[in-house]
């Protein structure tokens, strides 16, 4: 019984990855607008690699660090430390604005795909490329 509660958690994870996959496919600019407005251009410089790598077909799991970074800029991590405009961006961003609220839905997006990226990295697949 435990070998196939294992089997459905790792389906249940691949199917999270894939669905995460997806939502960088086709919602990708959200994500790359949401780094530019919260951190500047280098970090949008960052979230379009990552983009073009889900777009390209490329190995996801392989940008978990970029990936990371950007859930960490997302989640306000940074905030204290980015300098000059950006910092004024940052700070100046209404709770209602729509900006804000794609940048929050980027944010658990980010949320699910890196969970279940860690999932299959502890499960040995490294290479989301071999599952999506």
């Amino acid at each position: 019984m435990k070998h196939s509660t294992n089997i459905n958690a790792l389906i249940r994870h691949m199917n999270r990855a894939s669905d995460f996959l997806r939502w960088l496919q086709d919602e990708g600019d959200a994500l790359i607008a949401a780094a530019s407005l919260l951190g500047g251009e280098s970090w949008q410089k960052r979230a379009r690699a990552v983009v073009v790598t889900a777009r390209k077909g490329g190995n996801i799991a392989a940008r978990r660090n970029a990936l990371a970074a950007l859930h960490r800029l997302l989640h306000g991590g940074y905030a204290s430390l980015l300098e000059g405009q950006d910092a004024w961006l940052f700070s100046t961003l209404h709770p209602d604005d729509p900006r804000a609220t794609s940048a929050m839905l980027c944010a658990e997006a980010l949320d699910r795909g890196l969970r279940a990226l860690e999932a299959l990295r502890l499960a040995g697949i490294t290479n989301f490329g071999e599952v999506a």
